[in-house]
């Protein structure tokens, strides 16, 4: 049976938020640590090997007050630090916090030198970044003897590739700046080298490629902040996920902590294997908002902990701390100068607001504890901040809700039958996908993962007037430590590739109507498989997008009515060859979209290749 897709542009079926399509940031994977947050030193404060808050450990498990178990295996004492010694030398590294510096973060290294040199190396995060354009960084020391050192990077070898000398240091712990030329070596480490006898402490060591995204000290890595940029991303959630919740209250996600100098944020145990710097804290995180022109969506812990991982509650005049702290972290990003939390952001470099629209109370939580928290939040903001948008994790009974949660995780082919998912759902409570991938089945994300995400965005493209936002999750992964199987943008040390979904989620992006119109594709489907459409208008161009879920490529005669257009299309093509075809390091662009264009208007027939999505811009004749 020949297959007919009609378009009827006259009638507008959905009008979409024109910052429908997000992004999700949460710290698994070394997607900050080691990734986005351009940090290069590992274990800077010397913090990493400090068992989760609140917790106790036996061997290598952690487990809490509710009996959770997570394990737990840091290299002790130093992560991340070795110690070199020249030949008839003697000196010893340890662990300390006797005198701290800052008593928040307690943390020194102590290197005593006898005799001969002495070297400190740190590895960083599988290896340093190739940087041309140099480093710059700053050590925090004291000392007792020991008034010069050298920071630099060298080979594996030993061989110095660029150094600098820091003198002046005391008995009283300072701060000491230092540059780094750039390199092109792939085998660097870094290090600090003691030539006299004397013992050292240091406090904080920290360095950053020059080059960091838009420039800032504190920054971002650039070819990773690029990734997102080109997602054209209309929000940004933070901080998670289930590192807002923590395995309980006192490791989960405290936004205050993360701010100020970075010497003095405690940093802490993130709930997915691993401590991290909170170098990129609630601050950097509004920055990058801006960056990106994008809104911020804040996402508060609610009182309670990970509920999937036996969660303990906040009671009573406890739960009153948290709502509190929610209040003062949307102050902090909208208040004004003249308040406590718009005074600090302005101290911390940024007098105008930042871009915060959405707060989520919570992250997966559910039940009556989380619906009276709820309920408590709601109010709370609502009577301070009416402007914010507050987003519910669940349907919350009898409670005023301005959106909904809903996340869903899959196999191929499963989410192509969410495709219709919302079509009749009540248009009275607007629904974020705030976390959705096909992540089962499919390896590490390969083409038929992205074609049936693919499906189910052009459902909720078509339901528009529901699903007001849709964020892919997770964003980020090192290939070094994968946590999650499936992620939209991977990486190491000096290289980045996007999966197939990376480039779905682009093209829709890039491709969101200002209206939805009409359109249907008669016995298209069966069983799941077959095309999958939506069409809009965006200016003077009507955009049509066909996923094809299919082992076979299909074809279907178009028919256009409500508007005239042009007898050629603009078209972004995105297929393989095979299901299973995906990117790499090596091959970072097997499968990313072709762009052409070809004659096509009513009455053609096109055909769409096997596992593939299609999008076809058509000018609008006046």
């Amino acid at each position: 049976m020949q297959r007919k897709i009609k378009i009827d542009a006259s009638k507008v079926i959905a009008t979409p938020n024109p910052r429908m399509w997000g992004l999700f940031f949460e710290e698994i994977n070394h997607a900050g640590e080691g990734g986005l947050y351009a940090e290069l030193i590992r274990n800077r404060n010397f913090s990493e090997s400090n068992i989760p808050e609140g917790t106790i450990i036996s061997g290598t498990t952690v487990l809490t007050v509710t009996g959770h178990k997570e394990t737990f295996n840091p290299e002790p004492p130093l992560p991340g630090w070795k110690l070199h010694v020249s030949p008839g030398g003697d000196a010893v590294m340890s662990k300390i916090t006797d005198n701290p510096r800052n008593p928040n973060c307690p943390e020194q290294l102590r290197l005593s030198v006898i005799g001969g040199k002495a070297t400190l190396y740190n590895s960083g995060f599988w290896g340093f970044s190739v940087c041309k354009s140099g480093y710059r960084g700053f050590v925090i020391a004291r000392s007792n003897g020991i008034g010069e050192i050298t920071v630099g990077l060298a080979r594996s070898s030993g061989a110095v590739l660029t150094s600098a000398k820091i003198s002046g240091i005391t008995d009283t712990f300072a701060k000491f700046p230092f540059e780094l030329d750039g390199i092109t070596a792939t085998d660097a480490r870094f290090f600090i080298a003691v030539d006299s006898p004397g013992t050292l402490y240091l406090d904080f060591v920290s360095m950053f490629p020059k080059d960091t995204y838009k420039g800032r000290e504190n920054g971002l890595r650039r070819d990773l902040a690029e990734m997102l940029e080109g997602l054209k991303p209309g929000f940004v959630r933070f901080p998670g996920g289930c590192v807002v919740e923590g395995i309980n209250m006192q490791n989960a996600y405290h936004w205050k902590k993360t701010i100020g100098p970075i010497e003095d944020r405690p940093g802490h145990w993130g709930l997915w294997g691993y401590r991290w710097s909170d170098g990129m804290g609630y601050h950097e995180y509004l920055q990058l908002c801006e960056d990106l022109g994008a809104d911020a969506l804040y996402v508060c812990n609610c009182g309670m902990s990970c509920q999937y991982r036996r969660g303990e509650f906040a009671h009573g005049d406890d739960i009153d701390v948290w709502v509190e702290d929610a209040l003062d972290a949307i102050e902090y990003a909208l208040g004004d100068t003249s308040t406590k939390w718009g005074a600090e952001r302005a101290k911390n470099g940024h007098p105008e607001p930042f871009p915060l629209k959405y707060v989520e109370i919570g992250n997966e939580n559910w039940g009556e504890e989380y619906f009276k928290r709820y309920r408590k939040f709601y109010e709370a903001i609502k009577a301070k901040w009416p402007q914010v948008i507050l987003i519910a994790d669940c349907r919350v009974p009898d409670a005023p809700m301005d959106m909904v949660d809903d996340h869903y995780y899959t196999a191929p082919p499963a989410m192509p039958l969410m495709y219709n998912k919302y079509e009749n759902a009540p248009k009275d409570l607007p629904v974020y996908v705030g976390e959705y991938a096909c992540n089962a089945d499919v390896g590490y994300g390969n083409l038929i993962s992205a074609i049936s995400e693919a499906c189910f965005m052009v459902g909720m493209e078509r339901a528009a007037d529901v699903v007001r936002m849709a964020s892919y999750a997770p964003l980020f992964c090192h290939v070094n430590d994968r946590k999650w199987p499936v992620n939209l943008i991977n990486f190491d040390r000096d290289h980045v590739f996007g999966l197939p979904s990376y480039f779905v989620q682009k093209m829709f992006a890039e491709s969101l109507p200002e209206r939805v119109v009409y359109a249907d594709c008669e016995n298209a489907v069966q069983n799941g498989d077959g095309l999958y459409v939506t069409a809009g208008i965006k200016g003077d161009s009507l955009i049509l997008k066909v996923a094809c879920y299919s082992a076979k490529d299909l074809t279907a005669t178009l028919e256009i009515d409500g508007v005239k257009t042009e007898c050629t299309a603009d078209v972004a093509l995105l297929s393989g060859d095979s299901p299973e075809a995906t990117n790499s390091l090596l091959y970072p662009e097997e499968v990313s979209p072709a762009y052409y264009t070809i004659d096509c208007g009513c009455g053609s027939e096109l055909t769409f290749p096997a596992y593939s999505l299609t999008i076809l811009t058509f000018k609008i004749k006046k």
